[in-house]
């Protein structure tokens, strides 16, 4: 069932601060966008488990105020087993910015969301990514 006006805009404004977290090497505030034992799969070789590991990920990935920007794109969102557990599917495309500029990546991402007060955290983040048109 798709989720009501309110959590769709609730969740938009959460993933935009998501994305905003990592490109802006913002390393705690991203791994506190997660569940304590939230998973971030299919990006990296090794997928991250639990904020600790998570925080690396804005440290490790060259984008501390750098040229990496995420915008999530075609996102719907449908209850889980009941109204705090939402289901999100979207895309996910990365650019980077030095020189003229380009595409890093596109993913397809579904990520757990559980409610979190008036926000969300990810307890998991599964992300396929595509291959790059030749």
């Amino acid at each position: 069932m798709p989720v009501s006006a309110d959590d769709y805009v609730s969740i938009m404004d959460f993933m935009g601060r998501y994305n905003w977290a990592v490109d802006e090497g913002d390393a705690d505030g991203w791994a506190n966008c997660f569940t304590e034992d939230g998973v971030f799969a299919g990006a990296l070789p090794q997928d991250p488990i639990g904020r600790e590991a998570l925080r690396q990920i804005p440290l490790a990935s060259g984008s501390v105020s750098g040229p990496m920007r995420h915008i999530t794109g075609n996102l719907h969102c449908d209850y889980g087993d009941d109204k705090d557990t939402v289901i999100a599917r979207y895309y996910n495309l990365v650019s980077l910015w030095e020189g003229e500029g380009k595409l890093s990546v596109l993913s397809i991402a579904t990520a757990k969301l559980l409610r979190n007060g008036d926000s969300w955290l990810i307890k998991r983040s599964d992300n396929i990514m595509l291959p790059r048109p030749s």
